[in-house]
């Protein structure tokens, strides 16, 4: 696409004044036609340097790349467009394009091998969408769109695994936008930051108080709302994990005849996760020891 239009470009002389080209760009512009909005933009910003036009068309090609889901050379455009100008007219609209960028890495979009646009997108964005949100939340800390960025990458530093940062970030959503939708949904997140965590290391209770912790924060902060029901069933799957430990260390005992070692383990499951299914079955062998 973007060698079609170099071609047209190269094969069309410029006979239109720059009103002309920037008028074209404005209703492809409107009315969301986005190659046409690349073609006119891309005139007005090669052939007009010096002309006030330019300066917008770089902005005009950051939009009708991206919807053109060209998102590194969109990025690259509207990141020269705010460089140029101390107090951009699309500013917040640049910015809010960014965070779709970031998104739509997050999301899975590739980015260009090596960079360059002739190879086909075969190469991950994390880090680059990463550097988005960081911008977004720089660029408008205070906008309802910074709550987004926020939460977009702790969403992503979460499914990279980088679980402390992920908290981190979610936290700090909290802090700075503690009525936004999000932050529940923050609260959420964190809940199941620890109870991965509690699943794929080795049984931690210091995840167990972090997220009742959480728990105690969220209804603090949201009394009433029935997504806390959801961080509740969390906890109580982490109880069943670490519940779950100990029986097998219980029933290790028990195979290797010493009944004693395994009753304090059957005993310290029933005290500390009574609600949990683990101390049903507890209660059970500890029944059949005693016979």
């Amino acid at each position: 696409m973007n060698a079609l239009i170099a071609l047209v470009l190269l094969a069309t002389p410029m006979t239109l004044s720059v009103q002309e080209h920037y008028s074209a760009a404005l209703k492809a512009y409107e009315t969301e036609n986005w190659k046409e909005l690349v073609l006119q933009a891309d005139a007005v910003a090669k052939n007009f340097t010096t002309t006030p036009f330019a300066e917008e068309a770089q902005f005009f090609l950051g939009v009708g790349y991206f919807h053109l889901n060209e998102y590194e050379i969109a990025n690259k455009q509207l990141t020269a467009y705010l460089k140029k100008q101390a107090a951009p007219k699309h500013f917040e609209e640049a910015m809010e394009i960014k965070f779709a960028i970031a998104e739509k890495y997050r999301e899975g979009a590739k980015k260009h091998l090596l960079g360059w646009k002739t190879l086909p997108k075969w190469e991950p964005a994390q880090e680059e969408a990463l550097a988005l949100y960081d911008e977004v939340t720089t660029g408008l800390p205070n906008h309802e769109i910074a709550a987004k960025a926020l939460f977009g990458k702790a969403q992503l530093l979460f499914a990279q695994q980088d679980y402390s940062e992920a908290v981190e970030v979610y936290l700090t959503l909290i802090r700075r936008f503690p009525k936004h939708e999000l932050a529940p949904e923050a609260y959420i997140s964190i809940g199941e930051v620890h109870l991965t965590q509690s699943k794929m290391e080795y049984p931690n209770p210091d995840f167990l108080d972090l997220a009742e912790l959480n728990l105690r924060k969220f209804r603090q902060d949201f009394p009433g709302d029935e997504r806390v029901a959801k961080n509740e069933e969390m906890i109580l799957e982490m109880k069943e994990v670490y519940a779950s430990s100990l029986y097998e260390t219980a029933r290790f005992y028990e195979r290797t005849k010493k009944p004693d070692a395994s009753v304090i383990y059957y005993t310290k499951i029933i005290d500390k996760f009574p609600e949990t299914k683990v101390a049903k079955r507890a209660l059970q062998r500890l029944s059949n020891i005693k016979k």
